[in-house]
């Protein structure tokens, strides 16, 4: 069964809750981590990402934490996954064509098929918004 990764839950979990905050709150990797259950260690890193990804803000200081620089409209479900997992792919040789160990990779019937239903499914995850999920 085809599902998204712990990782990428977490990153939403995180932005959802930045987003639910009033205007210029923060939030720290403790404070998330404690209210979604999930290990701070994780979450400081999921954060880490998405702040190298420009979606959050670190905000240092006493009062410091994480913030969105964006509204929840303008950041697609795409970004999020992207910044804490890499590109959307449904296979291991949609990622690396190059590194593919699929014996019938040049006469795959099924790898053309795939990269349109992949495509399809990114177009969703770039429509569908962090506002979705509030």
């Amino acid at each position: 069964m085809l599902k998204i990764t712990k990782k990428f839950e977490y990153g939403l979990i995180a932005v959802r809750h930045m987003a639910l905050m009033s205007d210029q709150s923060v939030a720290t990797a403790k404070e998330i981590s404690q209210r979604a259950k999930i290990s701070y260690e994780l979450m400081a890193k999921i954060l880490q990402r998405l702040a190298k990804s420009d979606i959050i803000v670190s905000v240092q200081g006493v009062k410091g934490g994480y913030r969105l620089l964006k509204d929840p409209s303008d950041i697609s479900l795409s970004e999020i996954a992207e910044s804490i997992e890499g590109p959307i792919n449904l296979t291991n040789c949609q990622e690396n064509e190059d590194e593919c160990n699929c014996d019938i990779y040049a006469s795959c019937a099924i790898k053309r098929p795939l990269t349109k239903i992949k495509n399809r499914f990114k177009q969703i995850f770039d429509e569908s918004t962090v506002e979705e999920i509030i």
